[in-house]
């Protein structure tokens, strides 16, 4: 066929409207195709999952002393301050009454608090200064009383907040009574005080604030992902898998959860992608693009 005869066929009006539709279509397809949803991913791994109970935990020293007035008097100037140093049999506080009395200290330690350093008089029982050994703390830390059956003694603790690296620590001392306290919200809790031994490092005084994550158990070559994947559909857990580049809904069965990971009981497998928050945009068969 000559280039006359192309010319003259594509002029004719079957031709014309052939292109139209052509370039109609294509047009439609260009609108209306959808570009792939970006989204954020996890693969699923095997790993430790630990079952982690977080509570707030206060160093504490282990023994503390405190100095109080043996009498009614006049006591001398306080010339001790808070981090000096004591030693057994070293003088503390001397009041004068009708002789003069004298406050020695119990044992070795340092100086924790001074409440009051000023000469005048006293009253018998008035607490002058606490004294300890700040080489032998422990966090002191209380657990609500509905949390208990899952906690031991020896449970393992991670615990942050003092310097970047995280110590280690395992619960010491389980108390027998629970005691109320007050929670943030102004309600009521029943918590028991626990104690956690560990190896405290250099600096560390008494009365620091730490994080405590105490492991209940631990499960080795356990499947997890992080919890934000799940979500609930029909009552049960699911995740939306990225299978072909598209979003693919999966039922999963949860064992347990903590911390932001979930152990998966069945439902996917080592190495499979799963989309993180994935939110009411992305449906099964939604075209994505891992970020």
């Amino acid at each position: 066929m000559t280039k006359e005869n192309i010319l003259e066929l594509i002029q004719t009006k079957n031709a014309k409207i052939a292109i139209g539709v052509i370039l109609f279509l294509g047009f439609t397809f260009l609108i209306l195709k959808k570009d792939p949803k970006p989204v954020e991913i996890s693969i699923v791994k095997q790993d430790v999952y630990r079952q982690i109970l977080s509570v707030q935990g206060k160093t504490k020293v282990k023994e503390l002393y405190t100095a109080y007035s043996p009498v009614n008097g006049v006591m001398r100037r306080v010339e001790l301050h808070a981090g000096d140093k004591v030693s057994r049999g070293m003088t503390l506080l001397t009041i004068d009454w009708d002789i003069v009395k004298t406050v020695k200290a119990s044992a070795n330690g340092q100086i924790l608090k001074v409440y009051r350093e000023s000469a005048g008089p006293v009253i018998m029982g008035e607490r002058i200064l606490d004294y300890g050994d700040v080489s032998k703390i422990d966090v002191s830390a209380f657990v609500l009383s509905e949390d208990m059956p899952d906690l031991d003694k020896k449970d393992k603790v991670l615990i942050t907040g003092f310097g970047e690296h995280t110590l280690e620590g395992q619960v010491s001392i389980i108390e027998p009574s629970a005691i109320t306290k007050i929670s943030s919200l102004g309600v009521e809790e029943q918590r028991v005080p626990i104690f956690i031994e560990f190896n405290p490092p250099p600096g560390i005084g008494d009365g620091y604030e730490l994080e405590c994550k105490i492991i209940l158990f631990e499960k080795p070559n356990a499947i997890v992902i992080p919890t934000s994947a799940l979500f609930r559909e029909d009552g049960k857990w699911a995740v939306f898998t990225v299978e072909k580049k598209k979003a693919k809904l999966r039922f999963v069965e949860v064992e347990h959860q903590s911390e932001g990971i979930s152990m998966i009981k069945s439902g996917l497998s080592v190495g499979e992608s799963v989309i993180l928050y994935p939110g009411d945009t992305v449906e099964n068969g939604t075209k994505v693009m891992p970020e």
